[in-house]
């Protein structure tokens, strides 16, 4: 009577749990959509440890577990009678006590990725516990997983989604981050054709794997396929915007490719990320030679806002506005650059230059005077304010104030002199005077004592072939006239106007010949192409004039 008691209270157990479990649940949330590479997962027969393990491991195999994963795009399980077919093939009499090497061969006749497999056993009438190993084909890594599951089935499926669903995900998690280990130590040796295959598959795993991308598209970088490279970076841009090594690539690729236009908005990305004055500098120079002076400013402005007594950035951002005919606007910052760099001829030139072309001159004069007043020694503001006197002087029509002008640089060049004798610049600058004046006798002398103090400068030996040339013209003209007047005499007259003719006519000739010579020896010593033209222009002149004066 016992006995079949017994049998009808386990009978209606077995009947309480299949009842208890019938009936397959409808997914309670919309899956998500998942587009990296789908895990298989094969679930090989569960071993049970007693007879109470059976009916819950055919209410997990048959209903459970296709349920659970259905949740989970990531993973496919597989048909577990396939499974179950294919394990069979095997004859392994006990499923625990399988090695790696088993595995292995398991994964691949069942092509899965990840083997579950493991045993069942009652802790009570209502409670199992569940013992599993992972095995993944990908690394042949294994991990123990243990977890309880009661009959009741939403305590059951919560259990096993906390518990079997979360240690599968850790497993893959570790997975994929020793695959991305193994890729980064295939790049770092160079093999690029592996550390592809495996970046592939991290990302396969893991689609927002942020280093894995940038780790594949300098992989496509170094095998010089920019466009697979250039979409890898962009991807790692739209996971983490502000991802530092891949702006720093992306700059060198676009570099080595040539595109400016991209490699420019890349150094803008990193400037502004660490506020770099001296990039936005760089960033400035390169809009500038693109022809974006816009953009060429507006970056000279943010290099500036971050350091603003930066004399670099203030001479380029004058220059910039110099080379647009902004006068006024660069007036500033040349004064700034001027400054800092009292000794640079470039800036104090478009310096005097921009305060001329905006109507500032007796500004800046009266700021160059000033100060010379202040220090005495500033050679540069000597040169400055008497290329000033020069401007005015020659723009003025009024000849005493022309004289004044004249007389005003003069005495400058002069004060410079006692203070440096051996300036080359003060005694070109007083040649040039003497020359607008047609002193030449002191222009000559002035442009001698510049070449012995400086024989590299071009101006000077400009200055003696307009002295030449001029004494040439004189003699030429004066020929000219004793021809027409010997034209006309006769007896010892028409002999001595003659022997004047030739002889006006042989020192003009000297005259061009040395006008041509200083000339030459002017165009060796400049490479700028407007001085080269005018040279050249007096050079086929000067020809002429040679070839009219030669012989009869």
């Amino acid at each position: 009577m016992n006995r079949l008691l017994l049998i009808a209270m386990v009978a209606f157990l077995l009947i309480s749990a299949c009842s208890v479990n019938t009936g397959m649940p409808q997914p309670t949330q919309e899956v998500e959509n998942y587009t990296g590479l789908v895990t298989k997962v094969a679930v090989l027969p569960l071993k049970t440890m007693d007879a109470r393990s059976r009916n819950i491991r055919k209410i997990l195999t048959v209903r459970d577990l296709d349920y659970i994963f259905s949740a989970y795009p990531q993973y496919e399980l597989m048909d577990m009678d396939y499974v179950a077919d294919e394990f069979a093939v095997f004859g392994v009499p006990d499923v625990d006590d399988m090695d790696l090497e088993e595995l292995a061969e398991v994964a691949e006749a069942t092509a899965a990725n990840v083997l579950i497999l493991g045993n069942i056993s009652s802790l009570r009438s209502d409670l199992y516990a569940v013992s599993l190993r992972f095995y993944s084909d990908r690394t042949n890594e294994l991990k123990q997983v243990t977890f309880n599951v009661p009959n009741v089935k939403e305590e059951r499926w919560k259990q096993m989604n906390e518990s079997l669903m979360k240690q599968l995900d850790q497993f893959i998690s570790n997975e994929v981050e020793k695959i991305y280990n193994v890729a980064v130590n295939y790049y770092a040796g160079e093999n690029y054709t592996e550390a592809e295959n495996q970046l592939k598959t991290t990302i396969g795993l893991d689609p927002e794997n942020v280093e894995a991308f940038y780790y594949l598209g300098a992989t496509y970088y170094k095998t010089e396929r920019y466009d697979l490279a250039e979409e890898s970076f962009n991807k790692v841009l739209e996971l983490n915007p502000t991802h530092y090594q891949t702006l720093v690539m992306m700059n060198e690729m676009y570099e080595t490719t040539g595109e400016s236009l991209k490699r420019i908005a890349v150094m803008e990305k990193i400037a502004s990320m660490n506020d770099d004055a001296d990039l936005w500098l760089v960033i400035g120079n390169l809009y500038a030679e693109a022809g974006e002076m816009t953009k060429a400013e507006t970056a000279l402005q943010s290099a500036l806002a971050l350091d603003e007594d930066n004399a670099q950035i203030k001479t380029r951002l004058a220059f910039l506005l110099f080379d647009q005919e902004r006068y006024a606007d660069a007036i500033p910052y040349l004064e700034s650059a001027y400054d800092s760099f009292p000794e640079n001829d470039l800036i104090s030139r478009r310096l005097a230059v921009s305060y001329q072309r905006s109507g500032r001159m007796s500004e800046a004069i009266a700021r160059y005077e000033s100060l010379i007043r202040a220090n005495p020694n500033n050679v540069q503001a000597y040169l400055n304010v008497v290329s000033l006197y020069r401007n005015q002087a020659g723009e003025t029509t009024d000849q005493v104030m022309k004289n004044e002008l004249n007389t005003k640089a003069l005495d400058t060049m002069n004060q410079l002199i006692r203070i440096q004798p051996d300036n080359a610049m003060a005694y070109l600058n007083l040649a040039s005077i003497y020359l607008a004046q047609n002193n030449h006798s002191e222009a000559e002398a002035n442009a001698n004592e510049t070449i012995q103090r400086d024989p590299s400068l071009y101006q000077p030996y400009v200055i003696l072939a307009t002295v030449s040339q001029s004494k040439g013209t004189t003699e030429y003209n004066r020929f000219v006239d004793l021809e027409k007047r010997a034209a006309d005499a006769v007896g010892r007259q028409a002999t001595t106007l003659s022997r004047q003719r030739d002889a006006a006519k042989v020192a003009a000739n000297g005259h061009f010949r040395r006008a041509i010579d200083y000339l030459n020896t002017a165009r060796t010593l400049t490479g700028e192409p407007e001085s080269l033209r005018d040279i050249q222009n007096r050079l086929t002149s000067l020809s002429n004039l040679v070839s009219q004066t030669s012989g009869y």
